[in-house]
C-alpha cells in the first residue's frame, strides 16, 4: 500500500489535492451566515470573552482521539461549503480529493479474480420466469426513486439470517473525520450499506461505527439506487465517494489490527497480506442494468474498477447473480478483520 503523507489527521491525503489551488472557494459566496453548530457557537464565545464553551469543545475533541467525530457535526458535515453528492461540481471536487472514475483508475492487481468470482454462476435456484417478467412490469411502472428502491431491495438484493450482520437504507455515514478524500464534500448517503452491527461488537470496537446512533461497523457493501432510465452516471460516482469512503474505515481498522499484531509472532506478516486484497465492493443500478465496482487506494489516490455490467430485466437473471455475489463476497471481510483483531464474538471479547 502506498505510504500515507503526513497531515493533521491520521487518514489518505491524496496527491490531487496538492494540485488544488489555495483559497479556491469554487466561486461561492463566502459572506454566508454561519450555522449554529457547536462549533460556531464556541467561536462566537470566544470572541466575547466566554471561553467556558470553547474549553467544553476542546476537552471532547481531546477525550475522542479515534479519528472517528463523535457527533455529526463533529464531521464539519453541514457547512455552506460542503458539495452534496447530487450537486454539479460534485465530481471535480471528488476527482481534485483523488477519488477516481474508473476512467481514470488503475486495475487492482487482483481485479482478474474478483471478476471471475463475482461473475460465476450461483447455485441457488434463480426466480422463475413468471416472477422475472413481474419484475420487469413493476420496475418499468416505477418512476420515481423510492419505488423503484423498494423493488430493488425486496426482489433483487439478498437479505442475510445472520444476527451479526445487518443493513441500513438511506442513511448518511457521519463518523468520519474530514481526511483529505472528503473534504468539500457532504457525507456519503448510500441507499443501501452492509456491515456488522456494532451492537453485537465489543466496546472497544466501537471506533469503526459509521454512523450515530444504531450503527454498522467494518462495512465493505453500499449500493446507490436510481428509478428507471434515472442518473447511472451519478449513482457510479455516488458509488465512487462510499466506496472511498469504506476503504479509508477497513484500513483503518487494519491499522488497529496492525498494533495489536505487534505482540503476536507472525501475526504482522498477515495483516500486511490482507491489507493488499482488494475487499470494498460497490453497486449502482437503476433497476434495469446492475454495474458491481471494485475499490482500493494505490499511490494516494482511491480507484473504482467496474467489476462487470449486466442486465437485471433478461432471463436468467445475471443482474441479480451479479450483486448477490457481490454481497456475498463483501460480507465474508469482516468475519475476515474480526479475526484479524482477536474477535471472535462480544460475549468472548469482553469475558
Amino acid at each position: 500500500m502506498a505510504k500515507r503523507k503526513a497531515s493533521d489527521s491520521d487518514g489518505h491525503v491524496p496527491i490531487a489535492m496538492a494540485n488544488r489551488r489555495a483559497g479556491d472557494d469554487g466561486g461561492k459566496d463566502t459572506n454566508k451566515p454561519m450555522r449554529l453548530t457547536r462549533k460556531n457557537l464556541a467561536l462566537f464565545n470566544s470572541l466575547n470573552g466566554d471561553n467556558n464553551s470553547g474549553d467544553d469543545d476542546n476537552n471532547n475533541n481531546n477525550n475522542n482521539n479515534s479519528g472517528y467525530p463523535e457527533s455529526e457535526n463533529d464531521s464539519d458535515s453541514d457547512t455552506m461549503n460542503n458539495l452534496s453528492t447530487t450537486t454539479s461540481g460534485f465530481e471535480a471536487r471528488a476527482y481534485e480529493n483523488g477519488i477516481l472514475s474508473p476512467n481514470s483508475s488503475k486495475p487492482a492487481q487482483d481485479l482478474d479474480n474478483i471478476r471471475h468470482h463475482l461473475t460465476r454462476r450461483r447455485s441457488s435456484t434463480q426466480p422463475s420466469e413468471n416472477t422475472q417478467q413481474k419484475y420487469y412490469r413493476d420496475i418499468s411502472a416505477s418512476f420515481n426513486e423510492s419505488t423503484a428502491s423498494y423493488d430493488i431491495h425486496s426482489k433483487i438484493m439478498k437479505e442475510y439470517d445472520d444476527p451479526r450482520y445487518g443493513r441500513l437504507n438511506n442513511r448518511a455515514i457521519t463518523r468520519i473525520r474530514k481526511e483529505g478524500f472528503n473534504n468539500g464534500l457532504s457525507n456519503p448517503n448510500p441507499d443501501r450499506i452492509e456491515g456488522f452491527k456494532t451492537s453485537t461488537l465489543p466496546n472497544h470496537t466501537h471506533n469503526h461505527a459509521l454512523h450515530d446512533g444504531h450503527s454498522l461497523a467494518l462495512c465493505h457493501f453500499a449500493a446507490e439506487l436510481k428509478r428507471i432510465d434515472g442518473n447511472l452516471h451519478q449513482a457510479g460516482y455516488q458509488a465512487a465517494y462510499d466506496g472511498a469512503t469504506l476503504v479509508h474505515a477497513r484500513d483503518k481498522a487494519l491499522a488497529q489490527a496492525k498494533v495489536d499484531a505487534a505482540s503476536a509472532h507472525g501475526l504482522g506478516a498477515v495483516v500486511d497480506k490482507v491489507a493488499k486484497e482488494t475487499a470494498v465492493v460497490t453497486c449502482a443500478t437503476d433497476g434495469k442494468v446492475a454495474e458491481v465496482f471494485a475499490h482500493h487506494f494505490q499511490n494516494g489516490e482511491y480507484h473504482q474498477n467496474l467489476v462487470a455490467r449486466e442486465s437485471l430485466l433478461d432471463y436468467p437473471n445475471k443482474g441479480r447473480e451479479l450483486i448477490r455475489n457481490a454481497q456475498d463476497f463483501a460480507r465474508a471481510k469482516p468475519y475476515e478483520l474480526l479475526a484479524l483483531l482477536g474477535i471472535e464474538s462480544k460475549e468472548e471479547a469482553e469475558a
